[in-house]
């Protein structure tokens, strides 16, 4: 039996088709159809039926498919062991949230180049949590505590956020006439803007699900937005406000902060160019604002 077979066995279990399967793996189909029947034969066990061009898992293969995620895992980690651990040398893998990424780790990249100059940073901007089992990143930024408990995670600060207008938008407008943008994607800042509408304070001007367009509507005067403070930062137009009022008795805090967690996978940490690159990240969010 070869190793290797498994991987293209876990493929087509979630792909389906040979042509899927060999797209993925950048292969021809055969050589997919090739490898499934040796690993069949070599383990004396039918692991799929053929249904016209789907390959739908038996009852022996679905047994023996959790198996091999879990040695594939396996195989992973000892691949990254293999590596040596004591070079401040390669690529390290950083995954952050897009506005995270862009306004915050951007504008620090040249001098972490300084720093580190053998380390190649590739740094992607996501949303959603990267597999670190998968190695999809080393180190992920998040704003959610993940709930996988075999990861390490490290609080390194906290976000900052503040309801924000832009100041022509303040000086024209009256109080009583002021809409809300929407944010959508994060359940506890949308939560301050539910609060704001079932109270019956303001209605809603504009809803999105990403954060820059709040930042970018708040600028074009569509209304007011609850934002991080150092996206608001980037704009001097904008300004911290009171959508409140001292007359309302409804109970809404004004700011808020919120967590930010560093994330990676135990079998890295030990790494001395990924440790490096961890220690930057901490330096360089630990006092965003």
């Amino acid at each position: 039996m070869h190793w290797d077979d498994l991987a293209y066995f876990i493929c087509l279990v979630e792909k389906q088709t040979l042509t899927a399967c060999a797209d993925e793996m950048d292969v021809q189909h055969s050589t997919v159809a090739r490898r499934i029947d040796h690993l069949e034969e070599a383990l004396g066990v039918n692991l799929f039926d053929r249904l016209g061009k789907r390959y739908v898992l038996t009852a022996e293969g679905e047994l023996l498919y959790s198996q091999a995620v879990t040695i594939k895992k396996e195989i992973i980690a000892f691949e990254r062991m293999a590596v040596d651990q004591h070079a401040i040398q390669g690529k390290v893998v950083v995954s952050a949230p897009p506005v995270w990424a862009n306004e915050v780790l951007m504008p620090r990249i040249a001098d972490f180049n300084q720093r580190f100059p053998d380390i190649t940073l590739e740094l992607c901007g996501e949303v959603g949590i990267s597999d670190l089992h998968q190695r999809e990143a080393d180190i992920a930024i998040r704003a959610h505590r993940p709930t996988q408990e075999d990861l390490v995670i490290r609080k390194i600060g906290a976000v900052k956020y503040s309801f924000y207008a832009h100041c022509d938008y303040v000086k024209y407008h009256e109080l009583n006439n002021w809409q809300l943008i929407e944010f959508t994607a994060s359940a506890r800042v949308l939560a301050w803007s539910q609060a704001l509408i079932e109270n019956n304070l303001y209605n809603v001007a504009f809803s999105t699900n990403d954060l820059y367009i709040a930042y970018h509507a708040t600028r074009q005067q569509l209304g007011f937005a609850l934002l991080p403070r150092f996206l608001a930062a980037q704009c001097k137009q904008l300004v911290p406000i009171d959508p409140i009022g001292k007359t309302s008795d409804v109970a809404i805090p004004l700011s808020e902060e919120y967590p930010l967690y560093l994330v990676m996978h135990p079998d890295i940490r030990r790494s001395a160019r990924v440790r490096a690159v961890a220690d930057w990240l901490i330096t360089t969010l630990a006092n965003l604002s």
